[in-house]
């Protein structure tokens, strides 16, 4: 969720060094290297490297893990000679690396020249891996709808679940909140990397609880991976808190060394396990992160140029994916962004096209992964519903300022382009993973236009095919959302009605069923429109 507040004073001049590290990543996804990593495989023992490196002498194979970079320091790590242009390297899978039992499935790889006295030259693109051995291959478990809920949890009204026809829901869950370093009461041990953690039971299994509520009504859920600023063990709060955050509501995860890997890696390999086979739920897809296009706030890593912070966001999504894969083969990992479409720089901020743009960029050098894109197409003013008046920079250009409710044509449009499709073939998924319409009061003119508000965006993303599905976000009014309230029922400690429903409740239950047309017929009036088509544009260049 963006929340504008005075950070302009955080607005600080970016180092030096992170300066000159954007002018090199930038340099690299759009140089065309000599030679090439043509695929990564990766069996149970070992991993299998192929390319074409170019002609000449002392050229070797560089390994590249998710603490380092592209930069000569990273390149020395293990070197291996390559002696024919066409080269098979195999190399074990795991080796002991900096204090861990290192997983190189979550390596790349990248080709380099190596001369006597003189830096690394790196030949080609640093390659992920393109296939894993599964440890299980769970069964597909696809979306039967697009409406659904966020912010999904167990309380006296679960069952909103079942009333509403709710076909998928978002969790959040608190990576560094679920282990410690050291036993505790009530924990349980699990290793990972050849290091131990113990697991809160009671945290885990009321994820369990709630992931298999969901799993047994087919209702596909999406995990959002969040890290607090504080762990729940303080001895690991620098080891999960990104080095260079200074503030916001949560930290990107530390991926600047081994032991940081390492333990932001168990703890999804422990999701990814536990909540593949169905026993204890399903985490179907994970949402990494949130808002990153506004992470001076919502992952933070202090102020950086939109290469760097890229290259972490992309080093933190192909490790979640390359872990979760192993268990699920169906698994999507989405990107969370606002609805600043092309602005951002501005408001301590990066343009989310900008963004996405990149990532595109970054699978076609380093190849493709699934991932997908959860878009929170708010009115541009959270707490004003009337964004089929309000919001006026939100236009059906391909340029557009923002992508809200009113015109989400045009991420739709986005993301339908074969250019940006999943190795060219399939897709990507799109979710509208948060996102709803406020009422100022409970007053019957607000509950009215946020109801409104309801209807315009359900008409809207049921008809474009690029929208896989919506999360209504959130679910009851909460007190710690800045005075919003954007929930289909009301706060739960309501004097007057606990949890109550609100009319955008009753719209959202009868969205996508046969009473949809009667329930939402009032609300043209509220809009000004005389039927619905009249909220449909065509996007333009």
């Amino acid at each position: 969720m963006i929340f504008r507040k005075s950070i302009f004073l955080l607005f600080a001049v970016i180092p030096t060094i992170a300066a000159a590290q954007a002018i090199d990543l930038n340099e690299y996804l759009t140089t065309e290297f000599p030679g090439k990593v043509l695929s990564v495989k990766v069996s149970e023992k070992k991993v299998k490297i192929k390319g074409l490196r170019p002609a000449g002498k002392n050229f070797y194979l560089s390994e590249v893990t998710p603490w380092e970079d592209l930069d000569s320091e990273g390149l020395k790590d293990n070197p291996y000679k390559l002696c024919f242009r066409k080269f098979r390297r195999s190399v074990p899978r795991k080796i002991e690396k900096d204090g861990v039992v290192y997983d190189r499935a979550l390596s790349r790889w990248a080709i380099v020249k190596i001369e006597k006295e003189t830096e690394p030259v790196l030949c080609s693109h640093a390659r992920y891996a393109d296939e894993i051995v599964p440890v299980r291959s769970a069964d597909p478990m696809p979306l039967t709808g697009k409406k659904g809920l966020g912010g999904y949890r167990l309380n006296k009204f679960q069952d909103d679940i079942d009333k509403m026809d709710i076909c998928s829901v978002t969790i959040n869950i608190h990576l560094n909140s679920l282990l410690y370093a050291s036993e505790r009461p009530g924990t349980f041990l699990r290793e990972y990397g050849g290091v131990k953690y113990w697991f809160d039971s009671t945290k885990v299994d009321y994820l369990d609880r709630v992931l298999k509520y969901c799993t047994d009504r087919c209702v596909v859920t999406s995990a959002i991976t969040l890290i607090d600023l504080n762990s729940a063990d303080p001895d690991l709060t620098p080891v999960f808190r990104h080095p260079d955050c200074d503030g916001g509501f949560y930290s990107m995860p530390n991926m600047t060394d081994a032991r940081g890997v390492n333990a932001y890696a168990a703890v999804l390999d422990f999701l990814a396990d536990r909540y593949s086979s169905g026993e204890h739920g399903r985490i179907n897809n994970w949402i990494i992160h949130n808002e990153v296009d506004y992470g001076i706030d919502w992952t933070n890593m202090g102020k950086q140029p939109c290469e760097v912070y890229m290259d972490a966001y992309e080093k933190s999504m192909r490790l979640n994916y390359n872990i979760a894969r192993q268990y699920d083969q169906n698994t999507w990992t989405l990107g969370s962004y606002t609805h600043n479409w092309t602005v951002g720089e501005n408001e301590n901020g990066f343009p989310v096209r900008k963004m996405l743009e990149d990532h595109v960029m970054f699978s076609n050098a380093e190849g493709d992964f699934k991932w997908g894109v959860a878009h929170h197409p708010y009115p541009r003013d959270l707490f004003d519903p009337v964004f089929w008046q309000n919001d006026t920079e939100a236009t059906w250009s391909k340029d557009t300022k923002y992508v809200t409710f009113k015109n989400l044509e045009v991420i739709d449009e986005w993301i339908r382009r074969p250019e940006h499709f999943y190795k060219g073939e399939t897709k990507r998924l799109l979710f509208l993973s948060e996102n709803g319409t406020n009422s100022r009061s409970y007053s019957e003119e607000e509950l009215s236009n946020q109801a409104a508000g309801a209807c315009w965006a359900w008409k809207k993303l049921s008809a474009l095919p690029g929208i896989d599905a919506v999360q209504w976000h959130a679910w009851t009014d909460n007190r710690g959302e800045f005075g919003l309230r954007i929930g289909l029922r009301r706060f739960m400690d309501d004097e007057t009605d606990p949890g109550g429903v609100k009319p955008a409740w009753e719209v959202w239950k009868a969205a996508g069923t046969e009473k949809e047309d009667e329930v939402f017929a009032p609300y043209l009036k509220v809009i000004g429109l005389n039927d619905w088509s009249e909220i449909f544009h065509k996007v333009e260049n």
